[in-house]
């Protein structure tokens, strides 16, 4: 089994909450993509090495309410940073052409 080292003496796991986080990625979705989604529940997960809060982007109807998962935006847990790749619009909103298309 491999081992990694997740803190350090002295040094805090996580600094950001997963409530944090959440709110740092619907902001960002509704500022940068649409108002019409926002952060779902985080999951703590490694990712190279770092601590980060992976965050599902839900799409919803004012109509329907939750009407899918489009994607997931990376919190950093420690720093509170967003990891946005460079073609996320795209992505999720793709994803949600898809999921209003079959709806």
């Amino acid at each position: 089994m491999d081992e990694y080292v997740i803190a350090h003496p002295g040094q805090p796991i996580v600094n950001i909450t997963a409530y944090t986080a959440r709110q740092k990625v619907s902001g960002y979705i509704g500022d940068q993509i649409s108002h019409l989604m926002g952060g779902g529940e985080p999951a703590l997960v490694l990712v190279d090495d770092r601590l980060t809060w992976r965050v599902p982007i839900i799409l919803t109807n004012p109509s329907q309410g939750i009407v899918g998962t489009v994607g997931s935006l990376d919190v950093n847990a420690r720093t509170g940073s967003l990891i946005v790749p460079s073609n996320l619009k795209k992505q999720v909103e793709a994803r949600a052409k898809e999921i209003i298309a079959a709806s």
